[in-house]
């Protein structure tokens, strides 16, 4: 019997090679047959024959036909063998060895009792010992074999369990990716029809007048001016038109850079150092907006907590991924509580793929990695 490990999460079970132990012990019952003929110096042909024949049963049985009727077929072999010669007695514990092992039990009776009518009184305390270890033996290899199935029956839940957490995470990413490319189709048609409602009408009648502007010149030059003059007012009207849209169409709050920098400047608790590294255009908006988030979210904690002098901020950008490190010199919590805040951070960040990880020892520390769009996971480091 060997342990060996079946699970990611540390599960073991038995490996249990119950044929090979099944074999031995057989084996050994007809060794014990065969001293036996050997100390009374003579082994007849019937003997041997039975020796073959039940090597053969045994052999065929634990490889092809491990049944109870397989069982009872070596039992009937082994009776007509006492028959023969009663010196084959003790190959009764083979049978019982295996009902016992099959969760046959009635069928131990009959082979107890076959067992003490052919045995001599001397010899019943053997006998008796011999199949009570037998049928210990077939109970406990019984009991580790259903020890071991209810194991890989953990293990192949565990594993489906977690091939669809697999499907659902890559199914989040590409939901996530989807809203995103709508939410973006979705804002620039709205753009088009404002700018087409609002502007592109006026600038149209526009056209129109100074067109007609310019076929009255040579008939009606004073109406032609005043054409004129009613286009510039129309014109300095559409620009204004344009200059509105344009307002209502930028966000009121810049994300990213800007807005980890507006929130900085807003925190005056303490002194912050903070430092970039890398092409902040290789962020999308999502992620741009939660490294803003997470920075907001430290500085709040470090302010009402760690009674920090210094905050350390560094925002690391490669191809691969974008690593956020926020360390501040404060007293650190001495139990940290995951409040709203943090627990809606933490569950952001995972939504994106990425990973976060916050310590409360010696001061407050949060370290975030996200991938990047085409990346599929970064680890902590």
């Amino acid at each position: 019997m060997e342990c060996k490990v079946i699970s990611s999460l540390g599960l073991y079970y038995p490996k249990l090679d119950e044929v090979a132990v099944k074999h031995i012990i057989k084996l050994l019952f007809l060794i014990y047959i065969i001293v036996l003929f050997a100390i009374q110096g003579d082994v007849p042909d019937r003997a041997v024959l039975v020796f073959i024949l039940m090597i053969g049963v045994n052999v065929f049985k634990e490889r092809f036909y491990d049944t109870v009727y397989a069982t009872l077929a070596s039992f009937i072999l082994i009776c007509i063998a006492i028959w023969l010669d009663r010196n084959f007695t003790f190959l009764l514990c083979i049978p019982i060895f295996d009902f016992i092992y099959q969760k046959r039990y009635l069928g131990v009776f009959p082979v107890a009792i076959m067992g003490l009518y052919f045995t001599p009184e001397s010899e019943f305390p053997s006998l008796i010992l011999i199949m009570s270890l037998c049928g210990i033996l077939a109970l406990v290899m019984e009991k580790a074999k259903a020890k071991e199935s209810d194991y890989k029956n953990k293990f192949d839940e565990e594993r489906r369990l977690r091939y669809e957490l697999e499907l659902t995470k890559v199914k989040l990413l590409n939901s996530a990716k989807d809203i995103a490319h709508l939410t973006e189709v979705s804002e620039r048609n709205r753009i088009a029809r404002e700018i087409h409602d609002n502007v592109g009408h006026g600038i149209a009648g526009i056209l129109i007048q100074l067109q007609a502007a310019d076929k009255l010149f040579d008939r009606n030059e004073k109406k032609s001016k005043e054409v004129l003059k009613k286009s510039i007012e129309n014109l300095s009207d559409a620009l204004t038109l344009l200059r509105n849209t344009v307002h209502n169409i930028k966000p009121q709050e810049t994300l990213g850079v800007e807005y980890i920098k507006s929130v900085i400047n807003n925190f005056g608790f303490c002194p912050i150092e903070l430092k970039f590294y890398g092409d902040f255009g290789l962020l999308a908006s999502s992620q741009l907006e939660i490294l803003g988030l997470i920075v907001k979210e430290a500085l709040t904690n470090a302010a009402k907590h760690s009674k920090a002098t210094k905050v350390d901020i560094t925002i690391d950008i490669n191809e691969k991924y974008t690593r956020l490190y926020i360390k501040d010199n404060g007293v650190g919590y001495v139990e940290l509580k995951e409040g709203l805040g943090i627990s809606g951070m933490r569950e952001r960040v995972l939504n994106l793929g990425g990973t976060i990880s916050i310590s409360s020892n010696n001061g407050f520390l949060i370290v975030c990695l996200l991938p990047m769009a085409n990346q599929e996971g970064c680890d902590v480091v």
